[in-house]
């Protein structure tokens, strides 16, 4: 062709298509897009990938003589913004943000979508943070708790002389909880759990010995 004006009508012609079913393919995604445990960033980053596109095919109208005084382009830029700000919030885990989500939107003057998301993020660290230490601690308990219990079972006790305890923590010291029962009791101190009772085998010995002397007698009898 050699009149411009002829090929780009050519071409608009044979590739133009409407934009409606794109638009409310995107308006979708958008109702549909949740955090889901994603970060503040990559949540964000799915939402604003959507609003651009959406901007190219859903334009806000602009004055074209120039003359106009109401600013009606920016106030439907404007409404638009506060579209954003609602989708990005709606779209938070409850769990962790519902919180931050409420204060935010009781504000007399709701803030920005930049000043929103950089509010997010710094509550996002101070999370991870909180959570990090958390964990250090849960560790830094079940070392300590192994390590003594395997302190525990290497100690011998110094006053009954069996092993799994200190002196510190011996029945024999501090004396019997309820739950022991009718169970054996050492009550003698400083004896060995295990070892024999030496008065208790004397006196033994020296019933046993009455009985032999006082057989031999009615038998010499």
């Amino acid at each position: 062709m050699e009149v411009a004006k002829d090929l780009w009508d050519d071409i608009k012609e044979r590739f133009d298509v409407a934009n409606g079913p794109r638009i409310q393919q995107l308006k979708a995604e958008l109702v549909e897009c949740k955090q889901r445990g994603l970060t503040i960033v990559t949540y964000y980053g799915k939402l604003k990938k959507w609003w651009e596109e959406l901007s190219n095919y859903d334009q806000v109208p602009t004055s074209k003589c120039g003359l106009c005084r109401c600013r009606l382009g920016s106030l439907l830029e404007k409404k638009r913004d506060e579209e954003k700000v609602h989708q990005f919030l709606m779209g938070l885990d409850d769990t962790l943000y519902g919180t931050v989500r409420s204060n935010l939107l009781a504000q007399d003057l709701l803030p920005t979508l930049n000043k929103i998301y950089s509010t997010l993020v710094q509550e996002e660290r101070v999370r991870t943070m909180t959570h990090t230490t958390e964990e250090h601690g849960d560790v830094t308990a079940f070392a300590v708790q192994s390590s003594f219990k395997s302190k525990e079972k290497g100690t011998t006790c110094v006053h009954c002389n069996r092993g799994g305890h200190d002196p510190d923590n011996c029945f024999e010291v501090k004396g019997y909880p309820d739950w022991w029962g009718d169970r054996p009791r050492n009550t003698m101190k400083g004896a060995g759990r295990g070892k024999p009772d030496v008065s208790s085998a004397g006196s033994s010995n020296k019933r046993r010995g009455g009985l032999v002397k006082s057989c031999s007698a009615s038998n010499n009898v």
